[in-house]
């Protein structure tokens, strides 16, 4: 495959660490009242914690790079506020300084998913599939946002409350805020640390997360999206007589290593990706792949293999 195809799937190139489990599901759970601010409360005991690799979005000039990011997330609603608790590591406490215009720092974000029965583009959506994110930045108020694409941030209108509580080995932080009366259907993290000059693509990211009841199921609205079938053994196959190596491979230079590409991305959305390469680009890539003239067979076997592809 040419370049452009991973123009479609990921705006990092990834190491391949272990994937994640694949149901990548957060259990929401329910609360009497408002949801509480403080990451202490004991009402946060109720929600089932989700563990989650953030991965580094290294095709940024001086990204953090290194091992993925783990972060705890839990999930309480009530009535029709959501609050989020996120926990992570960050071993040295960077605060934003007015003063300081070469310092930077630390910072959290939660990226939420537009209605539908696909995701989009996990790095700030797409032009047509804006998604809406709060973003928590040591010593700043909490900000609401929206955006459909790179460079397209704009402020968003719903106000949003943060309480942070910093520990000798990271960070704990609550974003609460109003949502529609049905949950989000899927959320994505970004992280950011100050120490490393984290800001704007300097930072890890999640694969979407979907928000599911508190038994654990799928959304219904997500259940194609996360279908996985095909054989990869013969998606490998068809890999290598494409010739895809030839520009998804470190030593080629052409285009990032699809190596971990599963981690961060649906089946649903690495099957748009092949059928139509060049349906949405991440700015710094061009559209060099064609549109293969493949089976649909070919493209499940092509999405298992991009799925589970090892090392």
């Amino acid at each position: 495959m040419r370049a452009a195809l991973f123009g479609l799937l990921l705006c990092c190139a990834l190491p391949a660490w272990p994937a994640p489990p694949p149901e990548r599901i957060i259990r929401l759970a329910e609360t009497p009242g408002e949801p509480p601010l403080d990451p202490a409360a004991a009402a946060w005991e109720r929600a089932p914690a989700a563990t989650l690799r953030l991965y580094p979005q290294a095709t940024i000039a001086g990204g953090p790079g290194g091992e993925p990011l783990m972060l705890e997330a839990r999930a309480l609603r009530g009535g029709t506020r959501l609050a989020l608790r996120l926990a992570w590591a960050d071993a040295g406490e960077n605060t934003y300084d007015v003063h300081a215009t070469d310092r930077f720092a630390d910072a959290v974000a939660v990226q939420f998913a537009p209605p539908g029965k696909t995701l989009p583009y996990v790095g700030m959506g797409e032009p047509g599939r804006a998604v809406s994110l709060w973003l928590w930045r040591a010593g700043r108020p909490p900000e609401s946002l929206t955006a459909h694409g790179f460079g397209s941030l704009e402020r968003g209108a719903a106000p949003i409350e943060a309480h942070a509580r910093r520990s000798a080995g990271g960070w704990e932080v609550v974003l609460r805020g109003r949502v529609a009366a049905h949950a989000p259907v899927a959320l994505a993290f970004a992280a950011w640390d100050g120490a490393e000059d984290g800001r704007a693509g300097r930072k890890r990211l999640s694969a979407w997360q979907a928000l599911a009841a508190p038994t654990g199921a799928l959304p219904a609205s997500l259940r194609e999206e996360a279908r996985a079938g095909g054989d990869a053994a013969r998606g490998e196959r068809l890999y290598a007589k494409l010739g895809c190596a030839a520009c998804h491979a470190p030593q080629a230079g052409l285009a990032p290593d699809l190596a971990s590409a599963g981690d961060i991305h649906w089946p649903g959305y690495l099957r748009r990706s092949i059928r139509e390469p060049s349906a949405f680009l991440v700015p710094g890539y061009a559209a060099l792949m064609p549109a293969f003239p493949l089976q649909a067979e070919d493209i499940e076997n092509l999405t298992a293999y991009l799925m589970k592809r090892p090392p």
